[in-house]
């Protein structure tokens, strides 16, 4: 099968870690057997800009980077300015498969707003169109940028749809989606990347982390939404603890008990969840967490949010869900587990096997019987 893949969250050179959930599935598709395209339409920044270029992994697609400008998504009495973005993304896309003459069985595109350019650039070749869905937020903010109209006749060009979690299914079919257009897959990861590695000692070496210290690793957008600073509050005053802040972000979390804080590229951080004792994420929101089911992988014990979206990830052999804005809940839990190492240990056993129901190679298996259904 040719799999056209749209996405504008997929890795590269200057955004190593965009995406990478993404890509991981991409790779499943094309080591399954599968020929895979990816237009990834990448947005074009100030000069003042310069990035690092990293590699980002090995790339078993053939990848497009049509660039584009933003105007954000302003509403300007009947019009909104992503309508210009929209269409500059749009005819990019016509572009390269007309110039690369792409044949392909299946547009495959990750959220909403790529599968609404999907069908409006290329609803012509009269192919399938899946959805992969992540946010419900995500739903209802696209449905913003368009007229009531417009928006209707793209989404319901939509063949299949795939949900992260059961929330987000019960989201599209109060939307009038039926129900046999939908499966429900929660991320998953590749566990030849992500496994507890036992050179705790060399990997904390390897990234000047304390040794002596119980280490709480976060990782994401340094963003309210997901928490950084929350879990910096929570910290203060717990005796030997270490913080190791992974991401980036509007965010700047600063504390004496920060051992560890930047970017790195994804290579390093299975690494560094392994050298790592307990993972913290106090999110408000999520669809399926990649960060979680990555820790899980990795045998760490989890603290996060008591909301809808976690509870489905995590049982309480192996996490403490705590209410994400209350920092004195998430102090709590890292006293407890700060606190007791044979508890950490018999809850990242519990970590591990649990994660075996989240394999990426299983999870791409299944969704390409979906679509080869559709």
């Amino acid at each position: 099968m040719k799999i056209l893949i749209i996405s504008d969250n997929y890795p590269s050179e200057q955004h190593p870690t965009n995406g990478v959930f993404v890509y991981n599935l991409v790779q499943q598709f094309a080591k399954l057997g599968h020929e895979v395209i990816v237009i990834a339409p990448f947005q074009l920044v100030p000069r003042k800009i310069k990035f690092k270029k990293v590699v980002y992994g090995n790339e078993l697609a053939k990848v497009y980077r049509p660039l584009f400008t933003s105007l954000s998504t302003k509403q300007i009495g009947s019009f909104n300015t992503y309508t210009i973005a929209r269409k500059i993304q749009v005819n990019a896309i016509q572009h390269i498969i007309k110039k690369n003459k792409i044949e392909f069985d299946v547009v495959y595109c990750h959220f909403i707003k790529n599968a609404l350019l999907g069908v409006e650039a290329l609803e012509k070749y009269n192919k399938p169109f899946i959805a992969a869905v992540g946010e419900n937020r995500n739903i209802q903010l696209v449905q913003k940028w368009y007229n009531k109209n417009t928006y209707t006749k793209f989404f319901n060009k939509i063949d299949g749809f795939i949900a992260v979690s059961e929330m987000i299914k019960e989201k599209l079919i109060d939307m009038k989606v039926s129900q046999d257009k939908i499966i429900v897959e929660p991320n998953g990861v590749d566990f030849e990347v992500y496994y507890k590695r036992e050179n705790i000692k060399e990997l904390r070496e390897k990234y000047n982390l304390p040794q002596n210290k119980t280490l709480v690793m976060f990782l994401g957008h340094f963003i309210e939404n997901k928490g950084p600073l929350r879990l910096v509050k929570a910290a203060e005053g717990i005796e030997n603890i270490g913080l190791v802040m992974v991401g980036e972000g509007k965010q700047n979390p600063e504390s004496t008990d920060i051992v560890f804080k930047q970017k790195v590229p994804r290579s390093c951080v299975p690494e560094l969840l392994s050298a790592s004792d307990i993972f913290v994420l106090p999110t408000q929101h999520e669809g399926s967490s990649n960060a979680i089911i990555e820790a899980m992988a990795c045998g760490l014990p989890i603290i996060s949010s008591d909301i809808p979206e976690i509870r489905v990830q995590c049982t309480s052999d192996f996490s403490i869900l705590v209410d994400p804005n209350n920092i004195s809940q998430i102090r709590s839990a890292l006293n407890k587990l700060t606190g007791d190492e044979e508890l950490r240990n018999k809850m990242s056993l519990n970590a591990m096997n649990h994660a075996r129901k989240f394999g990426v190679v299983e999870r791409a298996k299944r969704i390409v019987n979906f679509i080869s259904n559709i």
